[in-house]
């Protein structure tokens, strides 16, 4: 049974390994349904870690805010093999590219100036964003073009940064796990707020 309570940090850091060998894989030959697999575990991963921490109950705010920063990781590392392995398709949409990274890091930054610490909401339309990121991903592999998916993630992406920044200015404290804007203003206001149990604790 102690495997079992370790699974949600196993999992977690196994999602890190993913991403340096994504990096790693960035300089070599080796076929894309190997990074397709990758990709479709570190999702997989992110979605069971966090289910099975609630289960046992030992999720904690530390594993979340961490769980935030290896997403990032993942996903710039993902970024990077497009940089190294696709770049007519990182010329052709460096400016939309351009602005997800900004706007990411710009709610780093905000999160850092306002609450002294890493925004990590774990928004319902984030996760969402997650299996669409993965669909364009995937697509881009396999096409080298992904024009549609990635046109979907980019449009839902805008939507997702700019819930989140929203969240964080009416909040007036640090929180993780707060799935939608009307959870915000609930807990703006002092209400306890109603989590999803597969999605939120």
């Amino acid at each position: 049974m102690k495997i079992l309570y370790k699974m949600p940090s196993l999992l977690l850091y196994s999602r890190l390994v993913v991403s340096i060998s994504i990096v790693i894989f960035s300089f070599s030959n080796i076929s894309p349904k190997t990074i397709a697999f990758l990709s479709i575990y570190a999702i997989v991963s992110d979605i069971f870690d966090g289910i099975i921490a609630r289960y046992l109950k030992i999720s904690t705010i530390e594993m979340r805010q961490l769980d935030t920063k290896i997403d990032a990781v993942f996903w710039f590392s993902c970024l990077f093999y497009i940089c190294i392995n696709y770049t007519e398709f990182l010329q052709k949409h460096f400016l939309q590219i351009g602005v997800l990274v900004f706007s990411e890091i710009a709610i780093i930054v905000f999160g850092f100036l306002k609450f002294q610490e890493r925004i990590s909401y774990h928004t319902i339309f984030s996760k969402f964003w997650a299996l669409l990121l993965l669909w364009f991903f995937i697509d881009l592999l396999f096409s080298s073009t992904a024009q549609f998916s990635f046109s979907c993630s980019f449009w839902y992406g805008l939507f997702v940064q700019l819930e989140i920044i929203i969240i964080a200015i009416i909040l007036d404290k640090a929180h993780t796990d707060v799935p939608n804007l009307i959870s915000a203003v609930k807990l703006k206001k002092g209400i306890k707020i109603t989590k999803n149990r597969i999605f939120n604790d």
